[in-house]
């Protein structure tokens, strides 16, 4: 590889963008799992969990910063130049041609922003049901009986197990949106569409005591996994 795709594959504005974001979440993630560690060896239990649950989004901070990386620079440009370039392609190929051309460049911009519009408020939601989760974990007790509602503090169980019901839909929603985008729309429907699966898997875990801790913690990584993939687009667009 010669110097001047190095230097875009390293240092353009993109790259630098994913090496700040990657030098901030990566070691973060590292110090919350070392700080979860000496809690769990002091001997809280549900430690022991998130001492092994940060050091995963550290590793998938890294991976996601590695494949950005490693992206064709070319494809990348020639990705985000396409819309711009679609009305001189009538120069070659003729007035049908470019008005075809004109037509899908314009469908495919109409579908890739109601895509990023759509990833955007999924990201606002899951943010909203991590939050109302952390003050269920908080106001509703850990250790309670098995059942399919606890006693203290329903209020913020329910409110988390309801706003879990539109981030579902969305999740499919936003799948069948971007069958046909880019890669980058496509990426993002499906790592947040993984994400909530996760976390819904740990939400009915947590309905049997023995297997609560575990499911808290699947909620809390599906949680963050969704969100990290619904702000991809945010991400592209800021790069």
């Amino acid at each position: 590889m010669t110097a001047r795709p190095m230097r875009d594959r390293w240092l353009s504005r993109r790259a630098l963008l994913l090496h700040l974001e990657v030098a901030i979440i990566a070691p973060g993630c590292a110090i919350a799992g070392w700080w979860q560690a000496t809690r769990a060896l002091a001997g809280n239990g549900l430690s022991w969990f998130y001492s092994v649950e940060w050091p995963v989004f550290a590793v998938l901070a890294i991976a996601g910063w590695w494949y950005l990386i490693h992206e064709d620079p070319e494809t990348y440009k020639a990705r985000r130049a396409r819309p711009r370039q679609g009305g001189d392609q009538g120069q070659v190929e003729g007035v049908t041609g470019q008005l075809a051309t004109m037509t899908g460049t314009v469908k495919t911009l109409t579908v890739e922003r109601t895509a990023a519009r759509l990833a955007k408020a999924m990201a606002f939601l899951v943010g909203l049901e991590l939050a109302l989760g952390i003050l269920a974990l908080i106001f509703v007790p850990i250790g309670r009986p098995s059942a399919l509602l606890p006693v203290k503090g329903v209020g913020f169980f329910l409110a988390h197990a309801i706003i879990g019901l539109p981030v579902a839909f969305g999740a499919l929603l936003l799948l069948v949106q971007v069958r046909q985008s880019k890669r980058i729309a496509r990426l993002s429907g499906w790592i947040g569409f993984l994400g909530i699966v996760f976390a819904a898997a740990g939400g009915l875990m947590t309905i049997a005591h023995p297997l609560r801790i575990g499911g808290v913690a699947l909620m809390g990584i599906g949680t963050l996994i969704a969100g990290f993939g619904y702000l991809l687009p945010t991400f592209e667009k800021l790069s």
